[in-house]
């Protein structure tokens, strides 16, 4: 059997790594726009689901350009104007925040009068399926449309998620129940809500 020497085995590893590693960056490269076309796709699926629409992925780029319009960037929440499912127009809010085991985001639709929530969609990057994960679920966003972010007063409350039987004062137009087994996650969709949905222009 033949014996090679230490540097021939080292350039032979060093030449073998730098291989794999230029394909791996070629097909990295290669899959950038494919995946950034995924990433567009899906953002603008969860816009138009909180605006009320049932598209399938590769209809909601077409769709949400046909009724959504950007606003001029000022500062790090997106907004859109669009034209929700039925037929009302409103506002689109970009929320950002974090979960028990990392990011949760997602859009909410606002009245013309940025005073009651249309629509909202949340995602996640790791919660737990079966208790945080069911941010993303219906049976929770649904408790959002019709609720007020001001009182009775006028003054912003957010809408807020809390636990059952523990409401103190905050009516039922403004909150909806947190998710049962989920309190980290619950305080963090609470949390966002509350920082990133008070609209200057109402």
């Amino acid at each position: 059997m033949k014996n090679f020497s230490n540097t021939y085995i080292f350039l032979y590893v060093s030449a073998l790594v730098l291989i794999i590693a230029v394909g791996l960056s070629v097909v990295s490269i290669g899959l950038k726009p494919k995946q950034e076309a995924n990433k567009q796709a899906e953002k603008a699926q969860q816009i138009l689901k909180a605006a009320g629409y049932n598209v399938e992925r590769t209809q909601a780029i077409a769709l949400f350009e046909s009724v959504a319009k950007p606003y001029p960037q000022n500062g790090e929440r997106e907004k859109y104007a669009i034209r929700c499912a039925d037929g009302t127009t409103g506002m689109v809010v970009s929320l950002s925040g974090k979960g028990l085991w990392g990011a949760i985001w997602g859009y909410a639709v606002l009245s013309s009068d940025n005073t009651t929530i249309k629509g909202v969609s949340f995602s996640h990057k790791s919660e737990t399926p079966g208790l945080g994960a069911k941010i993303s679920e219906d049976d929770f966003t649904q408790r959002f449309v019709g609720k007020k972010l001001y009182d009775e007063n006028g003054q912003f409350v957010s809408v807020r998620v809390m636990p059952k039987g523990k409401y103190g004062d905050v009516k039922e137009v403004n909150r909806v129940d947190a998710i049962s087994g989920a309190t980290i996650t619950s305080r963090g969709v609470d949390a966002m809500l509350s920082k990133q949905l008070l609209i200057d222009n109402r």
